[in-house]
């Protein structure tokens, strides 16, 4: 009897059903064979090596793409055929996912599997106050793992311990090198690159408001944000001189070795306050793009230097493509866009035409927002995937911002980075990706897994329900952490049916709560709801006070001390 198809996340490229079963009970030669599956590099690496032979083998395949394989199961064996040791991993994570569904006999069948795109990352922000705990990024890469994604960055402005810079990150509880150490070998096991990312130009405010560090500036006194003309006080761009340029090199000394990628992301986006001060003159006599371009490459040089291909975030270049063909050659630029409509078509087409190398970079609709926008994000992700493929980008590296206070419930990000790291493996296998099944890769229980995910679409869906929209953030969060004056502004273009729409919503969302085991990811989604619910219904007092109380508690669930109180503060509850 042919069996069902079975439960895999992502779907696999082929999978081919056939009739029978072969038996895995304890005792019998297959039972023995799954117990010894490869489950680190090293183990894959020596079992292609050693080769095997018989019913039960896995054996190296040099026809295969990259991380590419092959699994036949007979009534009689398995044969597993694998490019590499990413390959063999897969492999066996397919195997064990089938036999944690049938323990007592596999299902007969035949899998032919590769991924779509080389690159398949993930980029977490811990600069902007919340630093997960060393367990908790250690679960991450091994969540990232059952996804198949194989790239890892962390954006880090100043949360790194550096050394002889204690006055900036102090309060921060910040990354140390022992974390590092942890997570990078941990990556390496699992066929995860880790990949240092620290930003070299702009976002660097956490820096600059301090002594001696404020006259590296563009802008020492403050400056002018050109899209909203509010002042902010604390600058956030290096004025591309010299002295600038030693600074960068004295991080990246401290930072790189504690990596094992030849790669490094600099960062290098929106630098606001380019032509704002000391360069004034130098972006008058050769335009913005240009100074921009002289300091990258001058960055590009400390990169290579230190033997690290550079990655930069490829915003400010693509605003004068003209001289995207001048970047340096060697270096990868990173076309992010978080909103659906991004042109990633033309950006990816005229990159493609300069021939360069480059990834595309979706966002997980997860910041400044306390219920994630889930369709969204499914919409840029999709629409990058595609624009990736059609264009032969490098990769995808999914992105999940703090922005304001990464004020956002940890586990709204898993659902869009489940869904893309399946289009990302293979577009027409999984255009529609189970997302219940993706979540399994975080939470262990099969019930609690459709629980979680169905809690994300009830939440995710929020902010479709009010016609007035802000670009990449949501509604409910902005009628909670904006300005009073600004609150009661946008409170004016809600409608009353909309406000009843999303209440409802919201306590759909919350009964769908109940029902998750995982007592964290319940916690923290029950938290968003609430705090939801406080931006349309604002409480009294007390009230604000409980839900500060609870969010206290809930951070520490995954996050270290460093950044709370600036997180509270930033989140509207005095």
């Amino acid at each position: 009897m042919r069996a069902r198809s079975p439960q895999l996340f992502p779907q696999p490229r082929e999978l081919a059903l056939r009739e029978g079963r072969l038996a895995v009970a304890p005792g019998l030669a297959g039972e023995r064979w799954l117990e010894r599956l490869p489950s680190t590099m090293a183990e894959a690496e020596a079992r292609l090596a050693a080769g095997e032979a018989g019913p039960f083998r896995l054996v190296r395949d040099a026809g295969l793409p990259a991380e590419g394989h092959t699994l036949e199961i007979l009534t009689t064996g398995i044969r597993v055929g694998a490019a590499d040791a990413r390959g063999a991993l897969h492999a066996a994570r397919t195997l064990r996912r089938l036999r944690e569904a049938e323990p007592g006999a596999l299902p007969c069948l035949e899998i032919r599997d590769h991924p779509d795109l080389a690159v398949r990352g993930f980029m977490l922000d811990v600069a902007r106050g919340k630093v997960p705990t060393r367990a908790e990024l250690l679960r991450l890469a091994e969540a990232m793992a059952e996804l198949r994604l194989n790239q890892l960055q962390l954006y880090v402005e100043h949360s790194f311990e550096f050394p002889g810079h204690e006055a900036v990150w102090r309060d921060a509880s910040p990354l140390t090198a022992g974390d590092l150490a942890a997570l990078g070998a941990r990556c390496a096991e699992l066929g995860i690159e880790l990949v240092p990312n620290l930003n070299t130009f702009g976002h660097l405010e956490r820096w600059l408001r301090h002594e001696p560090y404020r006259r590296l500036a563009e802008c020492p006194d403050g400056w002018t944000h050109p899209l909203t003309g509010q002042f902010k006080p604390h600058p956030s761009t290096l004025h591309p001189d010299d002295a600038a340029l030693d600074f960068v090199a004295g991080l990246l000394d401290a930072y790189l070795p504690h990596f094992a990628s030849a790669q490094v992301n600099i960062g290098g986006d929106e630098p606001w306050e380019l032509g704002q001060g000391r360069s004034r003159g130098a972006v008058a006599a050769r335009g913005k793009h240009r100074v921009y371009l002289e300091f990258l490459n001058r960055i590009h040089g400390l990169a290579r230097a230190r033997g690290k291909r550079m990655l930069f975030w490829g915003d400010i270049l693509l605003e004068d493509l003209a001289l995207a063909a001048e970047a340096p050659r060697e270096a990868l630029p990173v076309v992010w866009g978080y909103d659906p409509g991004h042109p990633f078509d033309v950006q990816c087409g005229r990159l493609a035409e300069l021939g360069r190398d480059y990834l595309v970079a979706p966002g997980t609709g997860t910041w400044q927002s306390l219920t994630g926008r889930l369709e969204d994000a499914r919409a840029n992700a999709r629409e990058a995937v595609d624009a990736a493929l059609r264009h032969g980008a490098g990769g995808v590296l999914a992105t999940a911002w703090g922005d304001s206070g990464t004020h956002q419930p940890w586990p709204t990000f898993w659902a869009p980075l489940a869904d893309t790291a399946a289009m990302a493996w293979c577009r027409s296998s999984n255009a529609r990706p189970d997302t219940a099944v993706g979540l399994r890769a975080f939470v262990d229980d099969p019930a609690d897994a459709a629980a979680v995910a169905a809690t994300l679409e009830s939440m995710g869906g929020l902010d479709r329900l009010v016609a007035h929209a802000t670009r990449n953030r949501s509604l409910s969060w902005d009628l909670l952490a904006a300005e009073p004056a600004v609150r009661e502004a946008l409170r004016g273009k809600v409608a009353p049916a909309e406000l009843e729409a999303s209440l409802a919503r919201l306590a759909e969302a919350a009964g769908k709560a109940t029902a998750i085991g995982d007592v964290r990811a319940r916690t923290e989604l029950a938290l968003g709801i609430d705090l939801a619910r406080a931006g349309f219904v604002r409480p009294d007092d007390r009230g604000l006070r409980a839900l500060e109380a609870r969010y206290r508690e809930a951070w520490l669930l995954r996050a270290r001390p460093g950044g709370l109180d600036e997180s509270v503060g930033l989140l509207g509850l005095a």
